[in-house]
């Protein structure tokens, strides 16, 4: 029996890029480091370079017609460059909920049933053709949330190929590790009953994939790719105010899909605008049956809240920095500037609530009082911020005026130690930029510290002890959630301590972290990105229930003696 769409010409990219996959499963396996795209820009040619750039300058203020897909209409997107305050001028396809639904369930009777082998031949290869595209969508992305060009090229070029490679590896695993078909023998006295027996993966449903504008690629990639590895249409809606990096990966999808006999649909961008969204019409549709989504914390849980739906969510977090003691002040004060201000700190990881015992924090020269070591964090963060060529390299700019607005909001419920305050980008006059607040709040208990600031922050908050400090990490990480948190402790019985607690509270844990190693960053094949086991997320990327959640075994059996 054989009820697969098998194409040989599909067929030979399985085996184009099977040893590849093979590599990455094992990479997963190992955990150690290992990379499918190079993150050095150097590693790409001058070429390369120059004609992304020529790509993304030529689309600007021009409709975005590489989408393969069918359109009502063309809208202009309400993207703005967070450098020039300029919009970026780019058009659109754009059709009704009905009909991207329809257009995908009508894929989803196609798609489903070509093997899984085919299915991850074809997105391999469109992984490599995203790659002759990073260059267009580092400045895309750049022009989008306001990420510094470093950033920008990276996270929405290899890292986040990265992970969608990382997201097949697993499919592969997953897929792999039942047999197709098996031929079931049992003898039964005089007679023997035989049994043919097949094992077939089947997808949920339709996947909905919504984007986020501060990371519209490296976001959505995962969990696009697991949904089409395993046969799910997918309609990916975009924030307004970021869709063209994503777009250019939906365009290359469907350019394969057309070149090897497959509907476009298989993978759709869905825009909308900021005054007229299809957010919730598209999620609430009963025919969509898997959701991913990175966003605030409200929206996630309507999300999770709607029947017959399985969500993978990134939600908003309550990230922790605790001082017990340390080797080197300056050198953790280093580490901790550079990842609150990384992106601004408009990131899901970057750190906010920094617990320093009013005791001081040990070192081996002896104890520092708080105020030291409160002096040298903000010391280092005022170094980072007035470095001409450090701040625009790290800071970027902000991604929308909400961003500011939040900050604002912030130094009137707190005792600012360092006031937020604009620099002056060298490239972009017009650029929106802020350098972190440094704020201090007296009661550890108080409710500024049980929210997420998203944007250039740094709470400062005296506690009775570590111990106690540790309490307050755990209750936050249960309540609230957490995506990072940082213990900086010399004493190996604390240490065990707080990954105990912290472990048991579902929270990913990173110790003494100095130089060039942060906080904020996950690497494909070695970290999970969230765990799932806070209010934070309930999902992570990419371990295998991202992967299993999304399809069924079914079981088909053919009595052949009885």
């Amino acid at each position: 029996m054989d009820l697969y769409h098998i194409s040989p010409q599909r067929a030979t990219l399985w085996e184009k890029h099977k040893a590849r996959l093979e590599e990455a499963k094992e990479a997963w396996h190992r955990r150690t480091y290992w990379y499918a795209y190079p993150e050095d820009v150097k590693a790409y040619s001058e070429e390369e370079a120059s004609r992304g750039e020529a790509e993304f300058k030529a689309q600007l203020n021009r409709p975005f017609d590489r989408l393969l897909q069918k359109g009502r209409r063309w809208v202009v997107s309400d993207e703005i460059s967070p450098y020039t305050r300029e919009p970026l001028g780019i058009s659109y396809p754009q059709s009704d909920v009905g009909e991207w639904i329809g257009a995908a369930q009508e894929a989803l009777s196609i798609w489903r049933w070509v093997p899984w082998s085919e299915r991850l031949g074809l997105l391999m290869e469109s992984i490599e053709r995203f790659s002759r595209k990073f260059f267009e969508v580092g400045h895309a992305t750049l022009h989008t949330t306001g990420q510094a060009w470093m950033m920008a090229f990276q996270a929405s070029g290899p890292h986040a190929a990265d992970r969608a490679v990382e997201a097949l590896a697993v499919a592969y695993e997953e897929l792999s590790h039942i047999p197709p078909h098996v031929r079931w023998e049992r003898e039964m006295g005089r007679a023997k009953a035989v049994v043919e027996k097949y094992f077939i993966p089947q997808p949920e449903g339709i996947s909905l994939h919504i984007g986020v504008s501060t990371f519209p690629v490296w976001n959505v990639l995962p969990g696009l790719y697991a949904s089409l590895a395993v046969g799910s249409p997918v309609i990916v809606k975009p924030h307004p105010r970021a869709i063209y990096p994503i777009a250019i990966v939906v365009a290359v999808l469907q350019e394969i899909f057309q070149e090897y006999g497959l509907p476009v649909s298989i993978v759709q961008l869905a825009v909308d605008t900021l005054e007229k969204p299809v957010t919730r019409s598209l999620a609430e549709h009963p025919l969509i049956r898997i959701i991913d989504y990175t966003g605030g914390t409200e929206f996630g849980q309507y999300l999770e809240a709607l029947p017959n739906k399985v969500t993978f969510l990134e939600k908003a977090g309550v990230n922790c920095v605790l001082l017990e003691s340390v080797d080197d002040i300056e050198s953790v004060a280093k580490n901790l500037a550079f990842s609150a201000s990384l992106y601004s700190g408009q990131m899901c990881t970057a750190p906010q609530n920094v617990y320093i015992p009013r005791s001081g924090v040990r070192t081996p020269q002896g104890v520092l009082s708080y105020e030291e070591v409160a002096q040298a964090l903000q010391k280092a963060i005022e170094e980072l911020a007035s470095h001409p060529k450090a701040a625009p390299a790290i800071l970027g700019a902000l991604q929308n005026d909400g961003v500011a607005e939040r900050v604002h909001r912030l130094s009137t419920f707190v005792q600012v130690r360092r006031a937020a305050t604009v620099y002056a980008h060298p490239q972009f006059a017009q650029a929106r930029t802020l350098t972190p607040i440094v704020a201090e709040v007296q009661t550890a208990y108080e409710h500024v510290t049980r929210e997420e600031h998203f944007g250039p922050r740094l709470l400062l908050i005296p506690v009775e002890s570590a111990h106690v400090a540790l309490e307050i990490l755990y209750q936050i990480a249960r309540e609230r959630g957490m995506l990072s948190c940082a213990v900086y402790t010399t004493d190996a019985g604390f240490k065990e301590s707080a990954a105990r607690l912290l472990v048991e509270a579902a929270v990913p844990l990173s110790f003494n972290f100095r130089g060039q190693v942060f906080i904020n960053q996950s690497v494909a094949f070695s970290d999970f990105h969230g765990t799932g086991g806070n209010p934070a997320s309930n999902a992570s990327f990419t371990d295998s229930s991202f992967i299993a959640k999304r399809f069924h075994w079914i079981g088909v059996r053919d009595c052949l003696a009885g």
